[in-house]
């Protein structure tokens, strides 16, 4: 390239215009990026009253206006004049500097790693302290004989098979679960740790035979004494401690509510079981008739400090009524056990389970709640709630001293 360098004042700018238009004309790959004189930029000058000659420095590539050939033959000649750059190795033909590429895909395992070894040899850098030692052959030798105990070790187990009696067999079958290859009874034993006897069969060829089957007897009708109950717990009989009457459906609904107002009245009571009887909300909230006024389950939470137990599952009682008892305890905080499940609504919802948890987390008392939570979180803090209780018992009990929930009961 060839740089023409000039000064020029205001007035010649308007010539040096024409040339810049020119040259964005002339289409080459070989000119580079040049400072660019726009016909805005001369009127600016000319319009400049501070100072009367601007001098400006134009940087241009002109190649078409000047002749290309002498261009080409002054640069080869300044090429040839300048002095080549100073080697601080001068070149020697022949000799070859630094380290020579070896392909380790051509050299044998032993040589990859004592190259390896010998880097800093080679080219000329620091030496290792501690060269690496690999011993492959050891490994070998570690893994065949690993694999001869392995090998071994199972050839014995399976003389120890050939050599064991069926019996044993059908126990280490039992044992492993292979049920498919055994009979009730001999799976049974097997896992029991029971011997294989000739009833269950000492083989896998064993006769199956169908199990004896238990007869179990229906439980005996409750023959509570319902009027006995009432008459002693109206006349608060220190020795009338529980009253049950599960499983009695046959009860008149007007003999369960003089049961409930007569428990009410008692100061001794501890136990009442009132499990599948078919007592719904009417007999669990007061209940008037006429004139006169029946205290139902609720009144008896809230007013008997005595009362321990509570089981009232099986029922027809509704969840919101459920909730209700359930809060009815926080009065006395005397209850200890809490039964409620298997009602006819089996989903509490989560309103009502949120209200439940709140009133265990606030009782002191409650050590055992059977209600059936969906909602894990109820579950979680409920089941929280009662272990803080059974803690706060065991250190009742640790100072000597007594409160209602150390007082031990059946």
């Amino acid at each position: 390239m060839f740089l023409l360098i000039a000064e020029f004042d205001a007035s010649s700018l308007s010539k040096m215009y024409t040339i810049e238009m020119y040259l964005r004309e002339v289409s080459t790959s070989l000119l580079p990026p040049f400072t660019s004189i726009t016909h805005k930029s001369c009127e600016s000058c000319e319009k400049s009253t501070d100072v009367e000659f601007v001098n400006v420095t134009l940087i241009a590539v002109v190649i078409d206006y000047l002749q290309r050939d002498k261009l080409l033959t002054f640069l080869e000649e300044t090429a040839k004049g300048e002095a080549d750059w100073e080697e601080c190795v001068p070149y020697v033909k022949g000799t070859k500097r630094g380290k020579v590429y070896e392909d380790d895909d051509e050299l044998p395992h032993g040589a990859r790693v004592n190259s390896l070894l010998s880097d800093g040899e080679s080219g000329g850098g620091k030496e290792m302290e501690m060269p690496i030692e690999l011993d492959i052959e050891d490994e070998d030798e570690d893994e065949d004989g690993q694999l001869d105990e392995y090998l071994q070790s199972q050839y014995q187990s399976l003389q120890a098979l050939k050599e064991a009696p069926e019996k044993d067999l059908v126990d280490l079958a039992g044992i492993l679960g292979m049920h498919n290859l055994l009979n009730q009874p001999q799976y049974y034993n097997a896992l029991k740790g029971r011997r294989q006897d000739d009833d269950s069969g000492i083989s896998f060829d064993g006769v199956i035979r169908a199990p004896v089957q238990k007869v179990i007897p229906d439980e005996p009708e409750n023959e509570t004494n319902v009027e006995d109950c009432i008459e002693r717990l109206e006349a608060d009989d220190e020795g009338m401690k529980e009253v049950n009457i599960n499983n009695m459906k046959r009860l008149s609904k007007e003999r369960i509510r003089t049961l409930i107002k007569a428990a009410c009245a008692s100061k001794h009571i501890e136990k009442l079981s009132m499990a599948n009887i078919s007592i719904s909300d009417s007999e669990a909230r007061v209940f008037r008739m006429k004139t006169i006024f029946l205290k139902g389950l609720t009144e008896l939470l809230e007013s008997s400090p005595s009362l321990k137990i509570l089981n009232i599952e099986s029922n027809f009682i509704t969840p919101e009524m459920l909730a209700k008892l359930l809060r009815a305890t926080l009065k006395t905080q005397s209850l200890v056990e809490f039964k409620a499940e298997n009602q006819r609504s089996s989903v509490l919802g989560n309103q009502i389970e949120m209200d439940m948890m709140l009133t265990v987390e606030e009782n002191d008392s409650l050590l055992r709640v059977g209600v059936g939570f969906q909602s894990m979180e109820a579950r979680h803090r409920v089941s929280e709630a009662l272990e803080r209780n059974y803690e706060r018992c065991h250190a009742i009990k640790a100072t000597g001293s007594e409160g209602p929930i150390c007082i031990d009961y059946k």
